[in-house]
């Protein structure tokens, strides 16, 4: 009996509880969107997925605090206006995942709302590679661009942004990467036979054979990393051995027009290694490369234990600054730069403070993590 009444007084008890919680109001949370992420320079960290999308992380430049991110389809290539406010992605939309139709698909997003403005749709023939800055580029007026194809035939898709439509499909045999030349429809890139090929395309879409070099490089004893970094009327490549390539592209075929080592006499095997292995900072005309000891046949995707920069006039290292894991770097451009790292395998974003008056060594001044499961390329919008 005792029993009994115990249990009808906790019951009695529970539904009291229970009407009381129930004359309460009850205040649903309200979740709001900020119209626009805060203001000021940020760093872009390419998270490519080749299962799900992928992502584009925005991160303030000062304090590496998390301001949004961009949601793209598979295997994403990522370029930047010069303004630093619209962004171009193009990446594959697989109705099936495993098989059946793929849809390529170029987007544009507004960096500040963070939203996309437009989708185009390009040739299905997109490269589905890991992201680089040489397989989407934008022609110097920024009016059209430039997608990289493989099929794996290679090719590059123009698309004119103005009429927001692909215009041509340029056959590019033999030859990979996109290079855009200081004016017009026209384009540089790598070949096999150790040659530059530039293209001209017209604003109907025609064209005609490209210009071809003289040889320039090796592929099988100095093979070139396909990123070139804009130096003024030259485009500058690295090779897997530690040279350096400046090649004329402005009038007519590409010619080289210097070439210099950085690792000649320099004890350790040392060698470029990484993915953006270059970065180039032209109010100092100072290269910035990624370096790796003890290298060998393959190690040239190696992760960078050391930044060496590199006075493009002087032709010589100034200085070797210590970095873990560094696969990719973006550089500022004012006097006193910024560099950016980033470390793929384990999605870290690090920020350096380069300082002129010390040889331009590079000083850690911050970290993020989680940037992704495959965070290989970094750009700076200033």
């Amino acid at each position: 009996m005792r029993f009994l009444r115990t249990c009808l007084a906790a019951a009695v008890s529970t539904l009291a509880i229970g009407q009381a919680f129930a004359e309460e109001d009850f205040v649903p949370e309200k979740i709001t969107v900020e119209e626009r992420i805060k203001p000021g320079p940020n760093v872009f960290a390419v998270d490519q997925s080749w299962t799900g999308a992928s992502r584009i992380n925005v991160v303030g430049a000062g304090e590496l605090d998390r301001k949004g991110n961009l949601s793209v389809g598979l295997v994403t290539q990522f370029v930047l206006t010069k303004d630093k406010k619209t962004a171009y992605t193009a990446s594959a939309y697989a109705k099936r995942i495993t098989y059946g139709p793929t849809e390529a698909v170029l987007q544009e997003f507004d960096i500040e709302t963070m939203s996309v403005k437009r989708e185009i749709i390009v040739s299905p023939k997109m490269a589905q590679v890991a992201p680089q800055k040489s397989l989407l580029a934008l022609s110097a007026d920024e009016k059209y661009a430039f997608v990289q194809n493989a099929t794996p035939a290679t090719s590059v898709s123009v698309v004119d942004l103005t009429a927001g439509k692909e215009i041509a499909e340029v056959p590019t045999p033999g030859c990979w990467s996109i290079h855009p030349a200081l004016s017009g429809i026209q384009f540089s890139t790598l070949c096999g036979d150790g040659t530059l090929q530039t293209f001209t395309v017209t604003a109907d879409g025609k064209f005609e054979a490209p210009l071809k070099s003289e040889k320039i490089f090796d592929a099988d004893t100095d093979p070139l990393y396909v990123v070139g970094e804009r130096a003024g009327d030259k485009l500058i490549f690295m090779s897997f051995n530690g040279n350096v390539y400046s090649i004329f592209d402005k009038d007519g075929a590409p010619k080289l027009v210097d070439k210099f080592s950085i690792t000649e006499g320099v004890e350790g095997g040392w060698a470029p290694g990484g993915i953006e292995v270059i970065a180039y900072n032209a109010a100092n005309d100072v290269l910035f490369v990624t370096m790796h000891p003890d290298a060998k046949e393959g190690s040239h995707k190696d992760a960078a234990t050391e930044i060496w920069p590199v006075d493009m006039k002087a032709k010589k290292v100034l200085y070797r600054s210590a970095v873990e894991g560094v696969k990719s770097i973006a550089v500022t451009q004012g006097e006193t730069p910024t560099l950016f790292g980033l470390n793929d395998d384990e999605g870290i974003l690090t920020r350096y403070a380069i300082d002129p008056e010390a040889k331009f060594a590079a000083k850690q001044t911050g970290k993020l993590e989680e940037m992704g499961s495959f965070a290989p390329l970094v750009f700076v919008g200033e």
